[in-house]
């Protein structure tokens, strides 16, 4: 089993919420503004400002993504198992694919990409690229593993 865990910092959820509050807030008044009819360009103004709430809407939304909380993954035999601050979620091999994304300075960062169902995840490595690449080579020798397995038995049934 391998146990790896990214943290992430309060201060950019809390400052992609006061600023998605802000771009919602400056929105809306400039809306009421135009409205009210003391700006020009009426109708350019409040489509603007109505793109600039919704997208103040959606920052703040997607602040409380669980990716933006701190997150321990647990690589076992049979599974990837995530722990979130939404609680803990279990994906067999079967359902995950992994890619590897390597720089041209391989040196400072490595990233995996796991896409698990639905639900995709990216772990950052900085300068642990020995980390990475071990973590790599056990899910992906699972994964080939559990799909080999699979289509045997699909052979099996035929």
């Amino acid at each position: 089993m391998i146990t790896y865990s990214v943290k992430k910092r309060k201060r950019t959820r809390y400052t992609f919420r006061a600023f998605g509050i802000f771009l919602f807030l400056f929105g809306g008044m400039q809306i009421t503004l135009f409205i009210a009819g003391y700006g020009r360009s009426h109708i350019i103004g409040t489509t603007l400002c109505l793109f600039l709430a919704m997208y103040g809407i959606y920052m703040f939304v997607n602040s409380f993504k669980k990716d933006n909380y701190d997150i321990k993954y647990e690589f076992n035999e049979d599974n990837i198992t995530v722990h979130h601050w939404r609680g803990t979620s279990t994906y067999p091999y079967d359902e995950v694919s992994v890619e590897q994304i390597i720089p041209e300075n391989e040196l400072l960062y490595s990233i995996l990409h796991l896409h698990c169902g639905k639900d995709k995840y990216i772990i950052p490595f900085s300068y642990k690229k020995e980390v990475a690449d071990k973590i790599y080579q056990f899910i992906n020798a699972r994964v080939t593993a559990s799909l080999a397995a699979e289509e045997e038995n699909g052979n099996q049934t035929i």
